[in-house]
């Protein structure tokens, strides 16, 4: 039976008006957590959820 553990990362307005560097940084933060295993599951409600299977 497989088995998974989940992520949940609040979501926040980042302050400041370069768009870019926001988008950079959302992108290298999503980039690190795919390196880590982490699959995007669902976002709703302010939330974002991950999930990734445990090793047994």
């Amino acid at each position: 039976m497989k088995r998974y553990e989940y992520k949940f990362i609040k979501e926040g307005i980042k302050i400041g008006f370069d768009t870019n560097k926001k988008i950079e940084e959302a992108e290298n933060e999503w980039n690190e957590l795919g390196n880590q295993g982490w699959k995007f599951c669902k976002e709703g409600n302010g939330v974002m959820v991950f999930i990734r299977e445990l090793d047994e």
